[in-house]
């Protein structure tokens, strides 16, 4: 097989997610824990380590903290190199471009003299907020036999929110002739842009050196279509998942309890590589019970855990019941309280017989360092925002598709005190 020649490997990872609610305030989607013990951004790491691909530049902007302590220098991915490896680029002042990005095709214009600096022959341009599996190279030789301009991956659409994605039609050799960025309507269409482009380098510097927009789909992508550049088409067969709202990415994290997973994460030969922390092994308790859950180290059960996902160090009580479930690190869950399609993020307390959700559709979502009052109840589609304390709840009654806030039931200086604390 022919080796494939230079290639520079920029992942978009710094866009900010206000369809995640209180998961995204703090965090780029890029950073959100996933799968009980990766990062989003895990994947399309491992995918390039795995294709032989190691020059690596990561495009970071908003709540940057959390992913950049994350990658670190790469280490966990074999990344850390003397030749290659990876670059986090963050806007920065400079004589001439003082702005932040405002937009993928901007963030690639300001980092313009990374890529001629790379001299690679092809640019892979990704997004940091999917969960796939895929061997670029292959994506690559196929890009280079047809002499592309541009191949871009397409999917099948996932769920039912197609007007999330970009449809593509293409003609009976694969070439594209139409990118339609989230219509309104489908019309039943199904295959959409996976948000994976290989450009031919010079093809890709050409267009950046033009005055253009922000957007790389509208501004670049779309009109190389409609110049009728060769632009083709990559169809992925595999499992594929855009985690950009609440509901897709409660339901990729639930497609990992399946009895038979979409997604393989014990494929000996294509591991997800990710920073471990040093904990102690998961702990079931006499009285405990586990079924078709993910269990992470540091964890203890002492009641019943059901088709749920839980991150290290939490801790599930004596009859607590959790189920339909995502619990992230170092939760505590105290005995008696039952969770119910709930996204559960860091450090959050759910008081003794608590109950959260219900088995009506409709998830529940508690932000990082929040507290659920013991006996409390709180009702489908509520959301709880970062660092609400028990006295932020106006009653032991949470209705349905309700937004607990901090500090909205206190004074404002003692609101004020509760936020900086955080």
């Amino acid at each position: 097989m022919t080796a494939i020649p230079p290639v520079l490997t920029l992942v978009l990872a710094g866009g900010r997610s206000d369809a995640l609610q209180a998961l995204g305030r703090i965090r780029t989607a890029s950073a959100l824990p996933y799968g009980g013990k990766y990062r989003v951004i895990d994947f399309t790491l491992s995918n390039c380590v795995h294709s032989g691909l190691t020059r690596i530049g990561i495009l970071t902007q908003y709540a940057p903290l959390s992913l950049h302590g994350h990658i670190g220098i790469g280490r966990a991915w074999d990344l850390d190199r003397r030749d290659g490896g990876i670059r986090l680029l963050q806007p920065y002042v400079r004589q001439r471009e003082t702005n932040w990005y405002r937009g993928t095709a901007d963030a690639l214009v300001q980092n313009r003299n990374v890529i001629e600096d790379a001299q690679a022959h092809h640019i892979l341009v990704l997004s940091g907020d999917l969960v796939y599996k895929m061997d670029y190279a292959e994506l690559i030789r196929f890009h280079e036999e047809r002499d592309a301009a541009l191949t871009l991956v397409t999917v099948e659409a996932p769920g039912d929110e197609p007007e999330r994605y970009g449809f593509v039609e293409t003609d009976g050799s694969g070439r594209v002739t139409a990118l339609e960025e989230k219509p309104e309507l489908a019309f039943g269409r199904r295959t959409v842009s996976a948000a994976i482009y290989v450009f031919r380098a010079r093809d890709l510097l050409e267009r950046l050196r033009r005055p253009g927009g922000p957007d790389l789909v509208h501004d670049v992508i779309q009109p190389m279509i409609a110049q009728r550049a060769p632009v083709f088409a990559y169809p992925h067969r595999g499992y594929w998942r855009d985690i950009g709202t609440v509901t897709s990415y409660y339901e990729s994290n639930m497609d990992l309890v399946r009895p038979l997973p979409h997604l393989n994460l014990y494929d000996p030969d294509w591991l997800i590589y990710t920073p471990s922390e040093d904990r102690a092994p998961a702990v079931v308790g006499a009285e405990a019970s586990v079924t078709q859950s993910l269990i992470s180290h540091g964890t203890r059960v002492e009641g019943e855990v059901r088709r749920s996902v839980l991150f290290p160090g939490v801790h599930v009580g004596r009859g607590a019941v959790v189920e339909d479930s995502i619990v992230m690190h170092d939760t505590r869950i105290a005995p008696g309280a039952r969770l119910t399609q709930a996204i559960v993020d860091k450090s959050v307390v759910i008081g003794a017989d608590a109950r959260v959700g219900a088995t009506e559709p409709g998830l529940c979502v508690i932000g990082k360092g929040s507290v659920v009052p013991a006996r409390t109840r709180i009702g489908p589609r509520t959301l709880i925002e970062i660092g609400v304390s028990d006295r932020d709840y106006p009653g032991r009654e949470v209705t349905a598709g309700s937004v607990i806030r901090p500090g909205a039931t206190r004074t404002p200086v003692a609101a004020r005190a509760a936020r900086e604390s955080l």
